[in-house]
């Protein structure tokens, strides 16, 4: 993306809404999809919720999403950098070590 705020038009929760930001159309109606449908699961799973409350539970959700992955990628970045440090200790040639360990 250039940085140029992109507009367009979604339907989240039938209404109807326009989101600017700097992330493809694409994107913003996949973002405006995605809570659509979360919202649409709550509510089918407790019909007695008024709008506003599903509203809230659906952003709960996605705030847990949210943290959950930020753990997992702190994790996997602690494993990453666990393995290449690793993997620089075990490439390392050391002095008085020869760089030919197959001898021709």
């Amino acid at each position: 993306m250039d940085g140029s705020t992109q507009k367009t038009r979604v339907s989240i929760g039938g209404t109807e809404y326009t989101l600017r930001g700097q992330a493809s159309q694409l994107h913003l109606r996949a973002v405006a999809r995605s809570v659509d449908n979360l919202m649409h699961q709550i509510a089918s799973a407790n019909p007695r919720l008024d709008e506003r409350r599903i509203a809230v539970l659906t952003a709960v959700n996605f705030a847990d999403e949210l943290i959950r992955l930020r753990e997992a990628y702190r994790d996997l970045q602690g494993q990453y950098d666990d393995l290449m440090q690793l993997l620089d200790e075990k490439t390392r040639i050391s002095p008085g070590t020869s760089q030919n360990p197959g001898g021709v």
